[in-house]
Order: structure tokens, then sequence, then C-alpha cells
């Protein structure tokens, strides 16, 4: 007698929505756990089981994976101010701008929870991908993606100076530059989905990162981004090697972060030639060699402080706490100001109004926060804004101000979704919302104008060019595939 023992295979676990739910589930219960060790617990609770009630709302099929990224964010910026507060031995309310840190930390996370029901308002029915459209990335060529990702960085390149020539090309340019994370999605789908062409994938995170650290702000690490936004749209299979592979880019992203933290003030000052202001005068080689003098001397940077600053950066909600203080003290005497002012902006172009005065971010920030955060902070010229949740309650307080933010998710959520819409392979789909959404958003600091202006300006350019720009495109990718 034969004896057979039949083995049946382990099901795979895959990185998707699914699996993302059950880890938050269990960090929610760690915070569950940890709330009694806080000055403020019930924060701590809420804060814990909130990123898994945005991926609950927001788990529905065909939802594209930079919503997600989108929403976790703004998360993160609220939980470290808690994270900071924790560490400082200290509550939410305790700190420089008082208890209203602690009402814009509320007001933050029930923003965030009608934005995810916006958007699975927005995002829900959309008809399934053929089933050619949904592999079709499984037939491209790597290099061919590769020589389209070098033609749209060389054209992100080439146009970035004429925003210096006027304002208004501004938001075009962005727009424009925006198309190699459709050419980097595409790759990095194709590299994930087959196993082959990783060094192509590799090359392109080597030569963003050495273009973000070339300029003014931190861009190196949006490959990263765009790299586990694809994984996460793919649902890849999770093993060993990708683990390690997440975990390895995780480390450098924080590693990256810090070392940018701790060199940036000096970097900044001499790449725009010791002036307040945010163009690069100086020449590729003086800036190089700041950071490779930084980097080859690593023993002279005070990581510690480095590592807290950049903590520090990234909790946006002190600037939120200190607007609802001085709004209340001192309410803006013009009726929706902050709308008002975002609209009008919006809807006067500079080809009929060539005179109109450019956002400045940093005087309403200072009309509302009335504090001085120092040199360091606005290093090189750079802006800083309250955010547009802050704006919000400027106009509307609370619980009015969560109307608008609807307003804001509406928008956002049926511009994606005209995206995702297009008879076009699935993973151009989603390299077009990627690029929308990705490097123009940048999480509470954004402000009220630049989110209306730059998610119809730049939707507006980015569907002429899938419209006009891509079938061409399409059609010698098919003859080389």
């Amino acid at each position: 007698m034969a004896v057979t023992t039949q083995f049946q295979a382990s099901e795979p676990i895959y990185f998707d929505f699914a699996l993302l739910r059950k880890a938050f589930l269990a960090f929610a219960v760690a915070m569950v756990v940890m709330a009694p060790l806080s000055r403020d617990p019930l924060v701590t609770v809420v804060c814990g089981f909130t990123p898994w009630l945005l991926v609950f709302l927001i788990d529905w099929p065909r939802m594209p994976a930079v919503v997600l990224y989108y929403l976790l964010w703004m998360w993160v910026e609220a939980a470290t101010r808690l994270l900071l507060a924790f560490m400082d031995g200290e509550s939410l309310g305790d700190g420089q701008y008082g208890p209203d840190v602690t009402r814009a930390f509320w007001y933050s996370m029930a923003s965030l929870v009608v934005l995810a029901i916006t958007f699975r308002i927005c995002l829900t029915g959309l008809a399934p991908p053929s089933d050619d459209q949904l592999n079709e990335h499984r037939r491209w060529l790597p290099v061919e993606l590769f020589y389209l990702y070098l033609a749209t960085a060389a054209l992100s390149y080439a146009i970035t100076p004429l925003t210096s020539i006027s304002g208004g090309l501004a938001q075009p340019v962005i727009a424009v530059g925006t198309l190699k994370y459709v050419a980097m999605f595409m790759l990095f789908s194709t590299v994930l989905s087959t196993g082959s062409g990783t060094n192509f994938l590799l090359a392109i995170v080597l030569i963003e990162v050495a273009t973000g650290f070339s300029g003014l702000f931190s861009g190196f690490k949006t490959v990263f981004i765009v790299l586990l936004l694809a994984a996460l749209s793919l649902r890849i299979a999770l093993r060993g090697t990708n683990i390690l592979g997440g975990i390895a880019v995780f480390v450098v992203i924080l590693g990256l972060g810090v070392f940018w933290t701790a060199v940036r003030s000096e970097y900044r000052e001499v790449a725009t030639g010791y002036s307040d202001s945010q163009t690069v005068q100086s020449s590729l080689n003086d800036r190089m060699s700041v950071l490779i003098d930084k980097a080859i001397r690593p023993g002279e940077i005070e990581w510690g402080a480095a590592t807290d600053q950049l903590f520090r950066r990234i909790a946006y909600i002190d600037f939120f706490g200190a607007a609802i203080g001085v709004s209340e003290i001192a309410p803006e005497p013009v009726t929706f100001a902050r709308w008002r002012d975002a609209l009008e902006h919006v809807a006067k172009t500079r080809i009929l109004f060539p005179d109109k005065a450019a956002l400045d971010d940093t005087e309403i920030f200072f009309r509302y926060v009335r504090e001085d955060i120092g040199d360091e902070t606005r290093s090189g010229g750079t802006s800083i804004s309250i955010g547009f949740l802050a704006e919000n309650f400027i106009d509307f307080g609370f619980p009015g101000m969560l109307a608008p933010i609807a307003v804001m998710g509406l928008v956002l959520g049926y511009s994606l979704r005209y995206f995702l819409t297009r008879q076009v392979a699935w993973a151009v789909r989603e390299g077009f919302v990627t690029a929308l959404v990705v490097p123009l958003f940048t999480g509470m600091e954004l402000s009220l104008a630049k989110f209306l202006g730059g998610t119809i300006l730049v939707s507006v350019m980015l569907a002429l060019c899938l419209k006009f720009v891509y079938p061409p495109v399409e059609r010698w990718i098919d003859r080389h595939s």
C-alpha cells in the first residue's frame, strides 16, 4: 500500500489594502496598550485607529494606491506631533501653541475621514479594465520604458528654467515635469510583474536621488514613493527578498531625510548664492561639493539633532493650532477671506492678468500664526504655509470646515476618476493619477489656492498629454515590444 501525503501550498501573502488593514488594526491595538503611558490617552487611541479606518473606507475595487498615500501622509504629519509630545513627556496642549494643538489634531482626523468618504464616493463603480489593459504592461520591454523615462526626465529638466521667466509658467512646467512619474510607474510595474529589467529600475532610483539632491527641495524621496505605490497597486506577493527590500527602502528614505535635514540650510545658502530667493544661482559643482563634503565627514553631523528636526518638520499641526488661536482672538474681518482669495487667484489667469501678484504663503503664515519660526526653517528663501486645513477653519470654523474639505475631496476625486476611466493600459491610468498626486500634494502644508489651482491646471495639462502625446508613444512602445 502506497501512502501518499499531499501538502497543500500555503496561500501567498499579498501586499495590498487587505494586508494593510490587518497591519493597521494590529497597530491600533498596540496604541491602545500604549495609551495609558501617554499624557493624551484618548488622542493616542484615536490616532492608532485612524489609519485602519481610512483603509477601511477606501478599500474598494480599483481604488488607486495613491489615494492611500495622500491620506496616510497627512495622518503621519499629525501622528508625528503626538510622538514628539510622548518623547518630550508632555501632552499635545503643553507645547508652544497650547491646547489649540489638541483641537487641531481632532479637526485633522475628522477632515481625513471626510476626505476618505469623498474619495470613496468619487471612485466607486469604476468599470474594470479589460484583460489586455490589465496585463499590457507585462509585454512592454523595460529598456524602451527606460528610454521613455530618460526623455521625460530630460524634458522636465530642460523646461524648469522657464519658471524663472514668468510665474505663470510654474504650474504648466510642473504639470509637464510630472510626465516622468508616468514613465516611472510604467517601468516599475513591468519590472515588478516580470522580474526583468531590475537594472533599469535601480538606474532610475540612482538618477532621481542624485538629481533630487541637486535642487533646493527634497525631491529624492519621490522615486521611492512611486516604487512603493507600484508595488501596492500590483498586489505583489510578499517573499523574504521583497520584504527585506521594503525595509531597505524605508531605511534609505529615513537616512536620506535625516542627512538632507542636517545639510539643507548650508546647501541652500550656497545654491541660492546667499540670496533670499528660491532660484538656484550657483554651479552644480559648488552645490555637489557641499553635499560630498558633508557625506565624507559623517562624524561632523549632529545626527540626533537632525533627526529631531526632521520629525518636527514633518509634524505640521502646530501651525494649524496657532492659526486656530489667532483666528479666534482676532477673527478675519472679511467673510470667507481664504476661499475668496484662492478662487480669485485661480480665476485670474496670467494670460489675461499678467500683473497678478504671486502667491505669498509666508505672508499669510505670519498673519495667522504671528510667530517667527527662525531662519533655519526658512533658509534659502523657502516659503511656509499654514495649510489648507487651517485656511478652511479660518473661514468656516469647526465643524463647518468639513463641508469645504469635502468639496476639495470631490475636486481631486473626480479629477482622478477622469484618468481612471480612460481606455488605456491599466499601468498608464495608475501612472497618470500618481503623476497628478505625488509631486503636487505635500500634505497639510499645501495652501488652499495651490490645491485648487494645482489640481485643476495639472489635471488639464495631464489630460491633454494623455489625449495627444501618449497615443504616438503607445504605438512606439508596441512596435518595439
